[in-house]
């Protein structure tokens, strides 16, 4: 134990380092071993197994001369990020200071070695940490034949070295060195406190690697991979010494990566097609999904950025999965070429494999380094077989097996290329949170892995690429004037003959204009514009307008008396778009006051649920053999009289997220749930059986439901805030869409999500996009009651609003009334008591009322909120009657 850092606890390091639930439980059993079993050199490996093994029953064998934990986590969830939680536990708390990281290959050795040594570097292990009086010293490469090696530069040492060194170089370091008195492996398997710590550990399970590893002697191995498998002739067999399993499929399920689509195309029977025109359809169908993402990215990146928190574009690639290298050719010739997409990609492909060198592999391996670079130009990555691991990138969205997804390893192994996340947390934008492959022959196989269950593809997760939007464009302020209503007046001004080609320019111009004045809104962050931005906006319209043609010679030939006319036109227009925005007041806390948490209500779901009565038994150990366990027949227990729900309550009482008094009702109605299961299945005395022997376990697995995200949210509570002024213009928005119809049409054939509506008056802006059909409904009634002035579907960043645990929160409308303005919410009905959606309604009340003290101070409009179940909105609707119904105070 380390009396320096008595605070060092496991909960503080994950607190300090963010770990995610999965590090932070891999840390706790780390602990709980190291705190169970004193771990040192020489130890009773059999005693130590069987400690182990009671602890955590999958494992049954350290597989290694020395005690070897394998800590198999999926990929993207931070393995070393965990690593260094290990090293900062091991050395707070047990006073360990010598760790041996091993790297499978070039590129992960690489990357170890600025995570474990560059404290300027974003992805720094230690970031967070104050441990280290001294950063870490890290000993690499030929150090160990040219360096001093003490412990006087730092409070612990890291060695950090790539497997294939030891394999190449083992005769080296074996000999005698001089700065070290010893040879390098001698000197390290001498270390009492030696921890190796293995990074992709199923790499080193080769005889020549074992026997390299086992020869330095550690106390203790701590093994990281996302595949814990090692093959046995043609066959895999997992790891025997799992401590903690963390599966990709839980990865995602959880949010740590993105979701994994699986694309096709429908009604075609990819059997009939031969190999070419299959490739060629699936590069086709790739390249679609690719720029759509990257639409989507541009658009996630414009509407959420603010002046004080702008979002950094993401530049996504597309990776293409070649069979051979002859086969790579052929692809990139193809997708260069002027047949595919006219030749767009000639200079943004780059193909990388084993056999390309000289000059052209050196800079396509640099621009694959630099890949994430938003001035990289590549889009296309062809590779054969897959990129190496220890490639981590944030930006792989697009993936294309040619000829190359034959099993599901493979398919899950390809897909893990593309699951980080480029945020650094889920966006809630489908697209931004996805990768794709594309599957067309293999996509049944797919679909049915995933009915059984045993896929990280789930069988909802399917782009049919016929449904793909592919098209882009920006919202612009609706003015409410017709084509016909602006002629007119601009003919009373002009006092012209009317004509043909002057009313070209009339309907130019007006349209320019009103762009000039939303753009220049936009740029400048304010509604307001100086004399000196109208005139250069005014002279920017006169200058294209001159510059149309068929339209410049028409103007010129009047220029003095259109120039009048558009100076005029300027003004009109600027001061209906003053009118046309929906002030939002920006909030600004000032005491976050206490988190409080809160519950909706759920069954509890009881497949978790699998206890039996316990035997009645007695064990006999022997404990001088440890092996020799006797079981005898005893007594039958009788539990008559124990109180199993009062047992469970007790213990749910305990959790700190568990207020009795706020949510008894239902704490009593899932410990009921459980209780009546196992009566029913084994009788009361069974269930007091159960409840006495698993009381803990029970009240645990109840518990975690309660904290699942569907049924657990958290408020602050006396939180102070106050409004520290209001923008003053909205802010546009950026839509992909596959279908764009007029904002009363129902002709559209896509899902309404991929629908752009058109031709909107009363909103602020003429264009925008709906979730669902009620929210269309409600969108028309507004457009025609006449008692509301605008309406406005809000860009994700339009107000500054945190809930449940920091998630921005975006109104489905915000609609200005003669006296008041609303916040609207349109729930389907079965959404309506879900935790997520009703810590959104407190906040928004919470909201309202801060905006309308500040309103009723400053003598504007009062703010309201208004919750609209879906099936209550009809054609028919009037909102005035809707907002009566349903507001909340």
């Amino acid at each position: 134990m380390n009396n320096r850092f008595p605070h060092y606890t496991t909960d503080y390091i994950s607190g300090v380092m963010s770990l995610r639930k999965p590090q932070e439980d891999s840390l706790k059993i780390l602990e709980k071993i190291v705190t169970s079993i004193q771990v040192k050199k020489g130890m009773n490996l059999d005693a130590a197994l069987k400690s182990v093994n009671n602890l955590y029953p999958i494992c049954t064998d350290f597989e290694r001369d020395f005690m070897s934990l394998t800590f198999a986590l999926a990929t993207g969830v931070g393995k070393t990020r965990l690593m260094g939680a290990f090293i900062a536990y091991l050395y707070t708390q047990q006073n360990l200071r010598n760790f041996f990281v091993v790297a499978p290959n070039t590129t992960i050795y690489d990357k170890l070695k600025r995570d474990l040594s560059d404290y300027n570097h974003s992805k720094y292990v230690f970031n967070g940490l104050g441990c280290f009086s001294n950063p870490p010293q890290i000993v690499t490469d030929d150090d160990y034949k040219t360096k001093q090696i003490s412990m006087w530069e730092s409070d612990i040492r890291i060695f950090v070295y790539n497997i294939d060194k030891f394999n190449k170089e083992e005769a080296n370091m074996r000999k005698l060195n001089e700065f070290l008195g010893d040879s390098f492996y001698d000197y390290l398997s001498s270390i009492p406190d030696l921890v190796m710590i293995m990074d992709e550990s199923h790499h080193y399970r080769a005889e020549k690697g074992m026997q390299a590893l086992n020869d330095l002697k550690p106390m203790l191995g701590l093994e990281l991979t996302a595949t814990p498998l090692v093959g046995k002739g043609k066959k895999q067999e997992i790891f025997k010494n799992v401590v903690y399993e963390y599966p990709l499929s839980k990865a995602i399920e959880d949010g740590y990566t993105r979701t994994p689509y699986a694309v096709t195309r429908s009604d075609i029977d990819f059997f009939n097609f031969g190999q070419e025109e299959l490739d060629k359809t699936m590069l086709y169908d790739g390249i679609k999904l690719h720029e759509r993402t990257k639409a989507e990215l541009e658009s996630y990146s414009k509407n959420n950025s603010t002046p004080e928190s702008p979002i950094r574009v993401v530049k996504p690639f597309m990776m293409v999965v070649c069979k051979d290298t002859e086969h790579a050719k052929w692809v990139e010739e193809f997708v260069t070429s002027d047949e595919f997409r006219d030749g767009f990609y000639r200079n943004k492909t780059i193909t990388v494999h084993s056999k390309k060198t000289g000059i052209e592999s050196e800079a396509n391996t640099k621009l694959l380094i630099e890949i994430e670079s938003s001035d990289n130009p590549v889009e296309i990555v062809i590779h054969v077989n897959m990129l190496k691991e220890g490639w981590d990138v944030n930006n792989l969205y697009t993936i294309v097996p040619l000829r190359t997804a034959t099993s599901k390893i493979l398919r899950e192994q390809m897909v893990g290329r593309g699951l980080r996340l480029p945020y650094g947390k889920r966006t809630r934008d489908s697209i931004v949170d996805a990768v794709y492959l594309t599957a067309h022959d293999k996509f049944q196989e797919i679909i049915e892995e995933a009915q059984k269950g045993d896929s990280i593809f789930k069988a909802g997760n399917v782009i049919n690429i016929e449904d793909v939007a592919t098209e882009s464009s920006s919202t612009q302020l609706s003015f409410n004037s017709e084509k016909e209503e602006s002629r007119f007046k601009a003919y009373q001004v002009l006092n012209l003959e009317r004509d043909e080609k002057i009313d070209k320019v009339i309907d130019e111009t007006t349209l320019l204009v009103q762009k000039e004045i939303s753009d220049e809104i936009q740029q400048n962050q304010a509604s307001n514009m100086t004399s000196n931005q109208k005139i250069n906006l005014t002279s920017r319209v006169k200058s294209k307008i001159k510059e149309k043609k068929n339209l410049g010679e028409v103007y010129t030939e009047n220029q003095d008396i259109f120039s009048y006319w558009i100076d005029q036109t300027v003004e009109e227009y600027h001061q209906e778009a003053i009118a046309k925005f929906i002030p939002i007041p920006q909030l600004r806390v000032t005491d976050s006051g206490v988190e409080e948490y809160g519950f909706s209500d759920f069954d509890i779901d009881l497949s978790d649920f699998n206890h039996v009565p316990i035997k009645n038994e007695m064990l006999l150990q022997n404990l001088e053999d440890l092996t020799e366990i006797q079981r005898i027949d005893s007594d039958a227990i009788d539990f008559y009289g124990y109180n199993p729900k009062k047992t469970i309550l007790t213990l749910l009482r305990e959790k700190p997220e568990v207020d009795y008094e706020k949510c008894s009702e239902l704490i009593f109605k899932l410990i009921s749930q459980v209780c009546d299961f196992y009566e029913e299945k084994f009788g009361s005395n069974g269930l007091r059986n159960i409840v006495m022997m698993f009381k803990k376990d029970i009240a645990n697995k109840i518990y975690h439901q309660m904290l699942q995200d569907d049924h657990f949210y958290t408020e602050n509570g006396l939180i102070q805030e106050r409004v520290s002024g209001e923008r003053d213009y909205n802010l546009e928005q950026s839509f992909t869409w596959s279908e764009r119809v007029n904002f009363y049409s129902d002709s559209y054939t896509s899902g309404i999500k991929s629908v752009l509506f058109e031709g909107i008056k009363k909103g602020v802006f003429s264009s925008t996009k709906f979730d669902s059909k009620p929210e269309l409904i409600l969108a028309r009634v507004l457009e025609n009651e006449k008692d509301v002035r605008n309406w406005l579907r809000p860009a994700p960043a339009e107000f500054n609003i945190s809930y449940n645990r920091g998630r921005h929160y975006i109104p489905d409308f915000v609609v200005e009334t003669k006296d008041a303005f609303y916040i609207v919410e349109v729930k389907g009905e079965d959404k309506i008591e879900t935790a997520d959606v009703i810590a959104k309604g407190k906040r928004a009340v919470q909201f309202c009322k801060v905006a309308t003290s500040w309103a009723e101070a400053t003598g504007r409009k009062p703010w309201k909120y208004v919750f609209i179940p879906s099936q209550q909105i009809h054609a028919s609707s009037s909102f005035n009657v809707l907002a009566d119904r349903f507001s909340k105070d």
